[in-house]
C-alpha cells in the first residue's frame, strides 16, 4: 500500500513538473500596448503616487513619480530627441496625448504622432525651455503628408506657413484633417483640462477655418479657439504644438500659473526657444450682439447697411479671431499675462 501511495505521489509530482515546464514555454498572452509606462513613488505622507505629481509651476517646479511616453504604432519620439529622455509627465497629460494619437490613427490608419520634449524624469530646468519643468507641458509635432496624402516624417520639427506648406521641406503639407482631429481630441478630453495650445497664428486660423468648413461641433471650435494662441514674444511655434494642461483637481503643491524662476533670472540664464508671453486677447463672443438689428427699410437700417453691402447673418456667431484668456484660479485677483514666468528677463521665445 505504501509503495502504491509513493508511486501515485511521484506520478502526481511529475505531472505538476510537466505542467510547469509547459507553462514556462507557453506563448505570452497578447495584451493591448500602451504608449506610456507608469512610474510611482511615495509621497511625504507615505501614500503611493500613481501617475505622478506636478509640484510648483510650469516654469519653476519639479515632477514626482511621473509617466514616461513610449513609442507605439500610433506614436513616435522625434528622432533628434530619442536619446534625451525628456519625455516624462503626469498621467493626465501623457494619457491625453496617447488618446489623441489613437483617435487620429482610428480615422487615418497610417498616422503616427511625433512627440518631442515633455519634462525630465524629476522635472526641473531644461535647456532651450523656459517651462516644461513640472510634467504639464508637451511639444507635439504636426501631422504632415505628401502630395498624395500619405504620412511623411522628419528627423526634427519643421516650420509651416499659413498656406500649409513648409519652405524647407518641398512637397510636404500641413494636414488639416489630422491636426484638427488631434486638437479636437485633446481640447475635449474629460480627463485632462488643456489650458493652452501654443501655435502660430496662421496655423491656428487655418485649423479653425477647416473645422468650420467640415461642420465640427460649435462647442469644440470655441474651446479650441480659446486655448490655441501664439506666444507674444519670440518664435511663433510654427513647427509644433505646445500642449499645457491645468493642475489636476486636488493635486497639492501644483501651481496653475507660471511663476518667475528667480534662480534662473539671477544666473542670467537665457533660452533660445522659450515659450515666453501670451498676448492678452479679447474675449470670445459666444452669442450674437444684444442690440436689435434695425428693421429693413428704415432710415437707421439704410445708414447701417448701404445698398450693395452685405447684411450680417443672424445665425451662429463666427469663431473669434483671437482666444480668450484662461480663467485665473480663484485665489488670484486677475489673470497672469506672463504665461511662462520670464517677462522682464530679456529672454526669447522657447519651445
Amino acid at each position: 500500500m505504501a509503495v502504491i501511495s509513493t508511486a501515485l505521489a511521484l506520478a502526481f509530482g511529475a505531472g505538476l513538473a510537466g505542467s510547469a515546464v509547459h507553462l514556462a514555454h507557453a506563448e505570452p498572452r497578447k495584451t493591448t500596448r500602451l504608449a506610456f509606462s507608469v512610474g510611482s513613488s511615495m509621497s511625504a505622507s507615505g501614500s503611493r503616487l500613481s501617475g505622478g505629481r506636478s509640484i510648483g509651476s510650469p516654469t519653476d517646479g519639479h515632477l514626482v513619480g511621473g509617466v514616461r511616453v513610449e513609442e507605439s504604432p500610433w506614436l513616435r519620439i522625434v528622432p533628434c530627441h530619442r536619446d534625451e529622455d525628456v519625455r516624462w509627465g503626469i498621467d493626465p497629460l501623457v494619457s491625453s496625448i496617447d488618446r489623441g494619437a489613437r483617435a487620429v490613427r482610428k480615422q487615418f490608419p497610417d498616422s503616427v504622432l511625433s512627440v518631442g520634449h515633455l519634462s525630465r524624469r524629476e522635472g526641473g530646468e531644461i535647456d532651450a525651455h523656459a517651462s516644461h519643468e513640472s510634467g504639464r507641458d508637451a511639444d507635439v509635432g504636426f501631422y504632415v503628408v505628401n502630395q498624395q496624402g500619405k504620412s511623411i516624417f522628419a528627423e526634427h520639427f519643421v516650420p509651416f506657413v499659413g498656406d500649409g506648406t513648409a519652405p524647407s521641406w518641398p512637397g510636404a503639407k500641413f494636414d488639416d484633417a489630422r491636426n484638427w482631429a488631434f486638437i479636437a481630441s485633446v481640447v475635449t478630453d474629460p480627463r485632462a483640462h488643456v489650458s493652452h495650445v501654443f501655435v502660430a497664428t496662421p496655423l491656428r486660423v487655418r485649423l479653425l477655418a477647416y473645422a468650420q468648413r467640415i461642420g465640427a461641433p460649435y462647442a469644440t471650435r470655441v474651446r479650441a479657439s480659446e486655448v490655441m494662441a501664439q506666444p507674444r514674444a519670440g518664435l511663433p511655434h510654427d513647427d509644433h504644438f505646445h500642449v499645457r494642461i491645468s493642475c489636476p483637481p486636488g493635486m497639492e503643491g501644483c501651481i496653475e500659473q507660471p511663476t518667475r524662476n528667480v534662480a534662473r533670472a539671477r544666473r542670467g540664464h537665457t533660452h533660445t526657444r522659450a515659450h515666453a508671453v501670451l498676448a492678452t486677447p479679447p474675449p470670445v463672443p459666444l452669442a450674437p450682439p444684444a442690440s436689435p438689428i434695425p428693421a429693413t427699410g428704415t432710415a437707421e437700417h439704410e445708414r447701417a447697411h448701404p445698398k450693395g453691402s452685405p447684411v450680417p447673418s443672424e445665425d451662429l456667431p463666427a469663431i473669434p479671431a483671437a482666444p480668450a484668456p484662461p480663467a485665473p484660479p480663484a485665489s488670484l485677483e486677475s489673470p497672469i499675462d506672463d504665461v511662462d514666468g520670464v517677462e522682464g528677463d530679456g529672454e526669447g521665445d522657447g519651445k
